[in-house]
């Protein structure tokens, strides 16, 4: 990114553009992906839709429909015109697309439950899943099993470090995580980190792109931030309103900036909240230190920050894209 993040200059992020779904279309965003260039940016909703839209510009492009096995976790591969997503009926297969031809590619299949979370490898071209049949499988695309299977409690959420080596695979009942080493699975976790008991309803793991922290975010008005070598708890913030609980699965109520120093974390109350945890003492609770007001008559509940570009995605029903606007 060519913008120094700063206090200052994520002040400045205005949202832009809202895309709201067709009357008959009223749908929860369940999750948001950019691809790896930060050109496009793909939303995947609970009506079994997938909408393609061009992040750089702020426009909308397509609609990618999957009626008949469903849609949740849609992520970009390294590939640009090409993504993986999960099945919700019929089956548990995860299912590869080219988003310009509309042809499936390959199915990955192996899971006997729902398939809650899929994440990219940073590094090459595999993938993990997390299911609700208490597994996290790994895969390679161009095979159809598994390369790897890894027990887990349900529920369960995961996320690679920046280097795509290693992986956490959290609990947030047991409030337990476990790092382990992609080449050494066999040997389980190296490390497990232990997250306070009052702190049990995170949805999302996410490593910050310097490999230093590791954000737990909830939809609860709370988001805790881990030391990534350790496990100790860095930070807890506090400070935003939470959101009601509903039936579908969401993307994540907070995320890093790109460089890692801060934590934006969407409000009930139509905000999103700044947290600077780098500049701050570790073993405290933060407050915001400033908010961007959300897109009018739009609920900010799932964010994700652009990887390339200065510009970052809220979504519940609408997908609110906000970009910085530099003062004249």
């Amino acid at each position: 990114m060519s913008l120094d993040i700063s206090r200052e200059t994520l002040l400045g992020f205005k949202a832009v553009k809202t895309f709201k779904p067709g009357e008959n279309e009223v749908a929860p965003v369940t999750s948001l992906s950019f691809d790896d260039h930060g050109r496009y940016l793909l939303a995947a909703s609970a009506n079994d839709n997938m909408h393609l839209y061009d992040a750089m510009n702020c426009r909308f492009l397509n609609t990618i429909a999957s009626k008949k096995y469903g849609c949740h976790s849609a992520k970009f591969t390294h590939a640009q015109n090409e993504c993986v997503y999960s099945s919700t009926m019929k089956s548990f297969d995860i299912r590869h697309l080219n988003l310009e031809t509309n042809q499936y590619l390959r199915y990955f299949t192996g899971h006997g439950a729902l398939v809650s979370d899929i994440q990219i490898s940073p590094l090459n071209d595999t993938f993990l899943s997390a299911s609700y049949d208490e597994s996290v499988r790994l895969w390679d695309m161009r095979v159809s099993k598994a390369q790897a299977i890894v027990p887990s409690l349900v529920p369960n959420c995961i996320a690679y470090d920046p280097s795509g080596l290693v992986f956490a695979l959290g609990n947030p009942e047991n409030c337990e995580i476990g790092l382990y080493n992609l080449r050494q699975l066999k040997n389980g976790p190296f490390l497990v980190i232990k997250v306070h008991p009052s702190f049990n309803q995170w949805s999302k793991i996410e490593f910050s792109n310097d490999g230093k922290y590791i954000l737990l975010a909830s939809s609860a008005g709370k988001q805790v931030i881990l030391d990534a070598f350790d496990g100790s708890q860095l930070f807890e913030l506090a400070g935003t309103k939470s959101f009601p609980l509903r039936e579908f699965m969401d993307a994540g109520s907070a995320c890093f900036t790109p460089d890692g120093r801060f934590t934006l974390s969407t409000d009930y109350a139509g905000k999103i909240a700044l947290f600077n945890h780098a500049d701050s003492i570790s073993g405290r609770t933060l407050k915001p230190c400033g908010s961007i007001n959300a897109a009018p008559e739009s609920c900010p509940r799932s964010i994700a920050f652009n990887p390339k570009y200065s510009m970052f995605v809220t979504a519940d029903e609408s997908v609110d894209l906000y970009v910085y606007d530099k003062p004249i």
